[in-house]
């Protein structure tokens, strides 16, 4: 929940009822970025559940008001580093808190997990997500033309 936008996300793994849901959600925000999109850069969205809980991996989905409304995924990078991935809002629900919403829970499950660092990227050319991953405690780590790199410490034990 965010205090300060008033907002009761529910928040939920995903299963074989709400993956095709939730894969329409990623896929909606990647063509609004990309134009078309390549399926073979996708693989994780054809079968959500197998692919995420079959790999100790974490998929979630965000729910307002009985409409399913975003998604994230916490993938595990190492013993103690998880990446934040997949990280999607529904258009007309854009800029009301639910992507620090999700992210808050994305962080609270990841500490729960025993992490003690998260990483993730993003095309650089994306400044209102940069933006929104630095204002939540990322920090810029590395850049090149494509993508910017940010981490977040959970805890001192991340290396």
């Amino acid at each position: 929940m965010d205090i300060r936008m008033n907002i009761m996300l529910s928040v939920a793994e995903v299963t074989e009822e709400t993956q095709e849901q939730a894969r329409r959600i990623v896929c909606a925000g990647l063509e609004e970025r990309f134009g078309e999109l390549d399926p073979s850069y996708n693989k994780d969205l054809d079968d959500i559940v197998s692919w995420y809980a079959g790999q100790g991996h974490l998929f979630l989905t965000g729910t307002l008001e009985g409409q399913m409304v975003c998604t994230g995924a916490l993938i595990r990078e190492g013993r103690d580093v998880g990446r934040i991935a997949r990280m999607s809002v529904w258009k007309p629900y854009r800029r009301r808190g639910i992507a620090r919403c999700m992210l808050q829970e994305l962080e609270r499950r990841a500490r729960h997990m025993g992490y003690a660092k998260l990483v993730l990227e993003t095309t650089a050319s994306w400044l209102d997500a940069i933006q929104f991953y630095k204002a939540n405690g990322f920090v810029e780590v590395q850049r090149d033309e494509e993508e910017v790199h940010l981490e977040k410490v959970l805890s001192h034990r991340a290396r």
